[in-house]
């Protein structure tokens, strides 16, 4: 029965969200909902009699003239409202979040999860990890991929101090940085502070935990035939708890690396 009961909420709410948004800051009468809304008489009461029955509002007193939210209609107008707010933001990214192999990102990860992305700027995608790791005691993380940008961010970093920095390179990654930045891998592995491992695995994403003084973050940053998509952030402890042990799991099936 609970089921149902929420279902007709979730069903009413949505077809009848305008007129609980209208009435969110005061009571109204039905004319004045009309008006406001531009909307019949007719259906304006078939709403305020649907509103009525789930208990989201009720009319006011003593004449019972105009109507306003209850408090259960207040909390699900929030509720509404995050969900709404939260499908659109998945509907204006889906294609950022299309580019890992399906299933590959929890929902743990997703949820509360702020994604940086940008088609005509992409460069916004780096934001949030540069930002970050100026607070950084210490990084965790696979890199399928590399930029010439990522060996300075960690040098300075490294050379501030305070600042643990670990690693899992895709196999083919470890080659190409071979061939073109061998000299800025290099003077990254003279800091005693780095450790690096490389993995056998196509590595989807990159997948990063940052840790600072009194917090930390996870995140993922999405490639697409070697470029920039995005990346999405999360500090909830599920989301960290969940990136932790994906690492983990790359990690353990990786081999130490030594030199190049």
């Amino acid at each position: 029965m609970a089921g149902t009961e929420g279902e007709q909420l979730r069903d009413i709410l949505s077809k009848r969200y305008r007129l609980v948004e209208a009435l969110s800051g005061e009571a109204k009468t039905k004319p004045e909902l009309v008006d406001e809304l531009e909307s019949s008489r007719s259906t304006i009461n078939r709403a305020i009699d649907e509103l009525l029955n789930i208990e989201c509002v009720e009319p006011t007193q003593p004449a019972g003239q105009k109507f306003q939210l209850t408090m259960a209609g207040q909390a699900a107008l929030q509720f509404h409202c995050d969900y709404r707010e939260e499908t659109e933001r998945v509907q204006a990214n889906t294609a950022l979040l299309n580019i890992p192999p399906a299933g590959s990102l929890d929902k743990a990860f997703l949820n509360d999860a702020d994604v940086y992305s940008s088609v005509r700027t992409p460069d916004i995608a780096h934001q949030p990890g540069t930002e970050l790791l100026g607070e950084a005691t210490r990084m965790i993380g696979t890199a399928p991929v590399v930029q010439s940008e990522y060996f300075s961010y960690f040098r300075e970093r490294l050379q501030e101090g305070r600042f643990e920095l670990e690693l899992v390179l895709e196999s083919s990654l470890v080659q190409a940085i071979e061939q073109n930045y061998m000299d800025e891998f290099s003077a990254l592995m003279e800091f005693d502070a780095v450790n690096t491992y490389v993995s056998d695995e196509s590595l989807p994403y990159a997948l990063w935990v940052i840790e600072q003084e009194s917090s930390e973050y996870a995140g993922t940053t999405l490639y697409e035939d070697g470029g920039l998509k995005g990346t999405i952030v999360n500090d909830t402890d599920a989301a960290t708890a969940w990136a932790r042990d994906q690492y983990t799991g790359y990690r353990e099936a990786a081999s130490k690396f030594t030199s190049i």
